[in-house]
């Protein structure tokens, strides 16, 4: 198991624990710690190269439709 999936198991048990506590303060505790685990994960590589090509694409598009600084 990966950290991120490390990380996604323990929000999703947080969520959980939210979802069956009937104490507003706790529900707010565990919902915190789930948002917490789910900023730890690290975006896989592949992701961040598809953003970049995303961005070439769009200043490409602006570039030819005259757009470009």
């Amino acid at each position: 198991m990966s950290k991120n999936d490390e990380y996604r198991a323990n929000a999703a048990e947080c969520e959980r624990m939210a979802r069956f506590t009937r104490n507003e303060s706790e529900k707010r505790t565990w919902q915190d710690m789930a948002e917490s685990w789910l900023r730890l994960i690290q975006p896989s590589s592949a992701a961040v190269s598809d953003r970049f090509d995303a961005m070439d694409l769009d200043q490409g598009a602006r570039a030819s439709a005259g757009f470009e600084h």
